[in-house]
């Protein structure tokens, strides 16, 4: 049997949002030494270090929830299992994979190919100022709905859903009332991460409303953001 000894980790910033690879060995591990992996960015990075002899752990900054997360796990284990995932404890967003390279490396290629299709069936190639935070702030606002956390301030759950280039525009089918989500950067992408719940408001509430009329509006792509 054959085990490798060098590792391989994908990070997804938490400052460009992009997968950043990084290549480490087992042995460097186990020196002892902390290693510092800096985004391609520069504004963001994780650590790495040895907690006792047999395993380790690694600091995360999480772009889903702002706080900084540290996880624990064994090189022995790693080795044999190929692959670990690092998820948000509060958002459920994987934020971190680490393992064989060739894995690792598929792993993401299928998460990317998942995108692409994603893209390919709303047709938006070119459309979004920034395509993977608009996906990424639209699967937000689908999670929040599932959990029964999306409604009108007329009471209503029956919310009809429009997106523009740079934002997502949710309306309610009873009142007419609206809101604004913005989803161009990472920063607006920050924020709708840290919603739990989404409530519209009423056209009598005196809140801006959205412009359904706007020119920045794909024609055709309106749908409904099911609660259940």
């Amino acid at each position: 049997m054959v085990i490798e000894t060098g590792l391989t980790i994908a990070y997804k910033c938490s400052s460009c949002g992009a997968f950043e690879f990084f290549d480490l060995s087992v042995f460097s591990l186990m020196g002892g030494k902390e290693c510092r992996l800096l985004c391609r960015c520069g504004k963001s990075g994780i650590t790495v270090y040895r907690r006792n002899r047999s395993g380790c752990r690694i600091k995360i900054p999480c772009m889903a929830c702002g706080n900084d997360h540290v996880y624990s796990f064994r090189l022995s284990r790693l080795l044999i299992k190929n692959i670990s995932s690092f998820t948000c404890p509060e958002k459920g967003i994987q934020q971190c994979f680490i393992g064989n390279d060739e894995i690792v490396r598929m792993k993401i290629d299928l998460l990317e190919k998942e995108f692409d299709e994603l893209i390919d069936t709303f047709g938006y190639e070119n459309y979004f100022k920034n395509t993977q935070v608009m996906f990424d702030s639209l699967n937000r606002v689908h999670d929040i709905a599932e959990q029964g956390n999306l409604c009108c301030e007329c009471g209503s759950s029956d919310i009809e859903l429009v997106l523009l280039s740079d934002r997502i525009c949710l309306r309610c089918g009873k009142c007419g009332g609206s809101k604004i989500i913005h989803a161009a950067t990472n920063r607006d992408l920050k924020k709708i991460l840290e919603k739990r719940f989404i409530l519209l408001a009423t056209r009598d509430s005196g809140y801006k409303t959205c412009n359904m009329g706007m020119s920045s509006a794909a024609p055709g792509r309106e749908r409904k953001a099911d609660p259940d």
